[in-house]
């Protein structure tokens, strides 16, 4: 037996079938977070209420656990069925909704719904970039030229005669 047989043998066989995407459609409406509410009490007073929210975010490293494979077969699958592409679209889709709903809310705690949102493409800060694509902001030596140019400006061309 060569070593690319010997490979193939190793791990459980990945094969793809139409009972994945019911699989995989039932991981997602499975995650559903879980609220927990109770009167909170000190001796003889009443503290309001406590709200203990247990988070199941729909993921790509759980999905691969329910469906008992690896995320590298997840991607693969993406690529090559287009049903399974719509449900890891739902997948993040729900997953981002979710972390900006609730890390804006403070259910969930901000800086990490902040994170893992960078994983979806969203970033802290502002876009500045010009209309043709290029960086607003520049680079060392492009603002060294830039202040240079505007001193000698500022100062007027009679400056290295006086």
């Amino acid at each position: 037996m060569n070593e690319i047989e010997e490979k193939k043998e190793v791990g459980r066989p990945s094969e793809y079938t139409d009972d994945i995407l019911i699989k995989a459609k039932e991981y997602i409406d499975s995650c559903t977070d879980e609220i927990d509410e109770y009167h909170k009490t000190r001796g003889d007073k009443s503290d309001g209420y406590e709200r203990l929210i247990r988070v199941k975010l729909p993921t790509i490293e759980g999905l691969a656990v329910h469906l008992g494979i690896g995320r590298t077969t997840l991607y693969e699958w993406k690529e090559k069925f287009p049903q399974f592409a719509c449900i890891i679209e739902e997948l993040q889709a729900i997953q981002a909704d979710r972390l900006i709903n609730n890390g804006m809310s403070g259910d969930y705690n901000p800086t990490i719904a902040k994170v893992l949102l960078s994983k979806h493409g969203y970033r802290e800060g502002i876009e500045q970039t010009g209309l043709d694509g290029k960086d607003l902001i520049p680079d060392k030596q492009s603002k060294e030229k830039s202040d240079k140019a505007l001193n000698e400006f500022l100062d007027g061309p009679n400056k290295g005669n006086s």
